[in-house]
């Protein structure tokens, strides 16, 4: 089982991840965008000076506010694809697993659906308001400022068919998990990740 939660930055998936641990009867592991791909490059590959042998980050100003524009290199794909195959290895291999993500890019979203297409997934959007995750980025101070807003509309894409949406900003972390452990106790055939593959098509 694959348990997949999508949001923005700041969106509150890694809390909501350690949660769900915390709360899940039995062992989930938990990996996702941090562990996976940030921590294995050095500094210089996503932050100034900006190589763009990696990720390349544009601060675009719009009605007086700053957002942060992600921009992927092909040199970057080959290492996220390689970490679904990492999650599907686990998941053939009978381990429960959450990952954390953030969604933005059609040709990082793609194969999602194709390596994981046998696997159980469950699709959850954890999605506060846009002033939520400004807000909260700013308090955070460890991010990179206009991340949340410059990621919000592209992470809620609207060909995503979650098994179930979130609001982050109302619910506590305590709670989000809980809504998705009932869930997953409940629906055997979750459908919103193959549905979302579908459109992806």
């Amino acid at each position: 089982m694959i348990i997949l939660l999508n949001g923005t930055s700041s969106s509150g998936k890694t809390t909501i991840g350690k949660k769900l641990q915390e709360k899940f009867d039995g062992v989930l592991l938990l990996y996702g965008l941090d562990t996976m791909v940030q921590t294995a490059f050095p500094e210089k590959c996503d932050y100034p000076p900006y190589d763009e042998k990696a990720i390349k980050v544009a601060m675009i100003e719009s009605n007086g506010s700053k957002f942060a524009k992600l921009t992927i290199s092909p040199y970057m794909y080959p290492v996220y694809e390689s970490a679904i195959h990492f999650y599907r290895m686990l998941s053939e291999k009978g381990y429960s697993l959450i990952i954390d993500e953030v969604l933005f890019d059609k040709n990082r979203i793609i194969p999602y659906f194709k390596i994981l297409s046998h696997e159980t997934v469950y699709f959850f959007g954890l999605k506060p308001e846009l002033d939520v995750v400004v807000k909260r980025e700013q308090e955070r101070g460890d991010r990179l400022s206009g991340l949340a807003a410059g990621l919000y509309d592209e992470v809620y894409n609207p060909l995503f068919t979650y098994d179930l949406t979130i609001d982050t900003g109302v619910s506590s972390p305590d709670e989000a998990a809980e809504m998705i452990l009932e869930y997953i106790q409940k629906i055997n055939s979750p459908q919103g990740f193959i549905r979302s593959g579908l459109a992806f098509q």
